[in-house]
């Protein structure tokens, strides 16, 4: 059986995890103190006691020209730090030197050694003991106990142990609180990204915490209020589009109908034909667009990049709606010279469509409009009779006609100039849309945004 199969009953939330770790983290620093202490300590308190008896050894060494200096610090130095100092002359003391003279005759001038071993062979108390032989003919000898490793040791192990109760329980008890309210937070942002999945948008995200839970729930907050205005987009959206849907195929219904029950007049059949087929591209047109529309919103989405001649593309595109420019007798001003670029040819010649379709829709009759190409832009003017009565952020918006067209009873879906917009962003292409005393002038920009 493998690891993936085996089925763990015991399921631990967010601040149990927190809390055993901490507590695992806390008791396996204490143990590592422990053993650092009963493996470590004796060695490290005798070091210290070296090192201490070095100290002295060059104060003595320092001052032993000067007898009184010398004996004032060997007095201060055995009350002060608890050691034995002997320092006496091979010619003079002979017989103090008759316990350690095996050792002394071992040294060679200015050569020392450390010696541990029990004063009297059957107490049990360790001696650190330093000899050392000086080119002077004298002979000293440092002692200092051991004794207090004995005698505290086991009551330092005591101490020990309380203090790991102690810094445990303080441990659990912080941990605990603090664990409480990481957990209420998170539990906060669940409860509100579980509402956020059923696509509601719930207010009161925000958490200072002043730590990445914080940042989580400003992000969750943009979340909601995107969500919000997103679904009241899509509400619109799908409004707009049963209306702008809802109108031809009434039309369509009614005129077959009439045409089924036999009940329409031999010399208006025709006329009742070509409003079914004028009503029928008209669906056709707009399914289109919103087919296009919802395509390239896809964040999956990815442009097929060639060579694009754009001379070409604009000439085809006015060829496409002459049919406009001759039943409104327009007059096409155009300045354009070899230009390419590297796109999507299918989308970017939706966009130039729309944008040529909604210059002759939208101009007076026996007017003239203007394009004009160049290698770093294009830009496609004509003039109105009308003002525009919205802002000019609104005629981006899907669906959206401004009250001129309606009141012109221009025809169009107003998916125009957003299909533009979205391409153009596609693409990278900067643009600016201008309307100054009845003339619209859009340019796009042929260079890429910089990131």
């Amino acid at each position: 059986m493998s690891l993936k199969q085996i089925n763990f009953p015991i399921k631990l939330n967010f601040f149990k995890k927190l809390f055993l770790l901490t507590i695992g983290v806390v008791f396996l620093t204490i143990i590592i103190g422990f053993s650092f202490n009963l493996m470590f300590f004796d060695k490290f308190f005798i070091h210290r006691k070296k090192e201490n008896i070095i100290n002295i050894r060059n104060q003595i060494l320092k001052n032993i020209d000067n007898r009184e200096e010398l004996e004032y610090y060997i007095q201060f130095a055995q009350d002060s730090y608890g050691v034995k100092i002997d320092l006496t002359s091979i010619q003079n003391n002979r017989t103090h030197m008759m316990g350690s003279k095996k050792i002394y005759n071992s040294l060679k001038i200015n050569e020392s050694i450390f010696k541990m071993k029990e004063m009297d062979g059957s107490s049990g108390v360790m001696f650190l003991r330093y000899y050392e032989k000086f080119p002077n003919g004298y002979l000293l000898s440092i002692r200092s106990s051991l004794a207090v490793i004995a005698e505290h040791i086991h009551d330092m192990f005591i101490f020990n142990i309380f203090t790991a109760f102690f810094s445990l329980l303080i441990s659990g008890i912080l941990v605990s609180i603090f664990s409480r309210k990481i957990t209420k937070n998170i539990t906060h942002l669940k409860i509100t990204a579980k509402k956020l999945a059923k696509l509601e948008h719930p207010e009161n995200i925000i958490i200072k915490s002043g730590d990445e839970i914080e940042e989580l729930s400003y992000s969750l907050n943009d979340m909601s209020q995107e969500l919000s205005i997103a679904i009241e987009n899509l509400k619109s959206f799908v409004s707009n589009a049963s209306h702008e849907l809802k109108t031809p195929i009434s039309v369509l219904c009614l005129y077959s109908q009439a045409l089924a029950r036999d009940s329409v007049k031999e010399e208006n059949r025709k006329e009742y034909y070509k409003i079914m087929l004028e009503k029928s591209l008209e669906m056709r047109t707009l399914t289109e667009s919103l087919l296009t529309l919802s395509k390239i919103n896809s964040p999956d989405y990815r442009l097929n990049f060639e060579e694009i001649d754009l001379e070409n593309l604009i000439s085809s595109s006015i060829e496409q709606y002459d049919y406009l420019e001759f039943e409104k007798n327009i007059d096409i001003e155009i300045n354009i010279s070899k230009s390419f670029i590297r796109g999507d040819y299918n989308l970017f010649k939706i966009a130039i469509n729309n944008l040529i379709q909604n210059m002759l829709k939208y101009s007076p009759e026996n007017d003239s409009v203007k394009i004009d190409l160049s290698d770093s832009s294009i830009s496609f003017e004509n003039t109105t009779s009308h003002k525009i009565k919205g802002t000019i952020e609104n005629l981006f918006q899907p669906f959206y006609r401004d009250e001129t067209a309606l009141d012109e009873k221009i025809e169009g879906s107003g998916l125009g100039l957003s299909l533009v917009k979205k391409i153009l962003e596609l693409h990278r292409f900067n643009y600016t849309l201008s309307i100054h005393n009845n003339i619209f002038k859009f340019i796009i920009y042929l260079k890429e945004k910089a990131d």
